[in-house]
């Protein structure tokens, strides 16, 4: 009898261990259950973009989905909201949330155009720092062609080069006045080292520094003027020196 007694002990330790093996193997595989039901479930199978006019959907759903695993939106979510997402250099910023686990929304700001430069067919449209966001053989009405520089360089995405780099600059500033006070010229022009700003009929000469108060004072004035053809001279304008002079005469098209 004495013998029988560790032959049961034995046999229960065996099915102990025959019981922790099987819960093991439920574990195991009641945890790839949940992974592989988790990847099938948040498949990416659907992305919506929203608030872009110029940047191309495919372009920013390509740069969302840039690595292996951006087929999961978990995933996808997850980086973006840690700030280790790529955002295209057409764009301010942009925002990812899933809509259901399979689709994805994304929110973008895009980078405001303030002007454009064309080089043979084709336009070129920059940002206020210079930097090329958009190439098109479209002109767009609202956005002003800067001439009397000659561009060195103006790749998409790379800031525009020019012989007179800190004459752009002033014209840089110029285009986002302009934007800022409700004012569309039809071109920002640099002749003998003044910058002009055309509106229909009307130049208006802002001298080889520009300034958010001479650009204020652009869009009340053409109201006045109407259909009166001219010069409108704004280069000595300033808070000490308020005076403006307008010049009736046929505005001459070279540069």
């Amino acid at each position: 009898m004495g013998n029988q007694r560790p032959k049961k002990k034995q046999g229960n330790k065996k099915n102990g261990k025959k019981h922790h093996v099987y819960a093991v193997i439920v574990l195991l595989l009641a945890a790839a259950i949940i992974i592989i039901g988790g990847i099938l479930l948040f498949y990416i199978q659907e992305i919506e973009v929203s608030g872009n006019e110029y940047c191309d959907s495919q372009e920013i759903v390509n740069c969302v989905q840039n690595d292996k695993l951006s087929d999961n939106s978990l995933y996808v979510v997850a980086k973006y909201s840690m700030g280790k997402g790529t955002v295209p250099k057409c764009l301010d910023s942009l925002k990812v949330r899933m809509k259901n686990p399979w689709t994805l929304q994304i929110t973008v700001k895009e980078k405001a155009i303030t002007g454009c430069v064309k080089t043979g067919t084709t336009y070129s449209y920059f940002d206020q720092s210079g930097l090329v966001v958009k190439q098109s053989s479209v002109k767009d009405a609202q956005i002003p062609v800067v001439e009397g520089v000659k561009i060195k360089s103006g790749k998409l995405y790379k800031q525009i080069r020019t012989s007179n780099q800190t004459k752009f600059n002033e014209i840089l500033e110029a285009c986002a006045e302009s934007q800022k006070y409700g004012i569309y010229p039809e071109n920002v022009t640099v002749k003998q080292q003044q910058i002009y700003m055309k509106f229909g009929n009307v130049s208006a000469c802002l001298g080889s520094q520009v300034s958010g108060e001479q650009i204020a004072q652009i869009k009340p004035i053409l109201k006045k003027l109407g259909d009166k053809e001219g010069i409108l001279h704004l280069e000595t304008y300033s808070e000490n020196n308020t005076t403006i002079t307008f010049e009736m005469k046929e505005i001459s098209q070279e540069n």
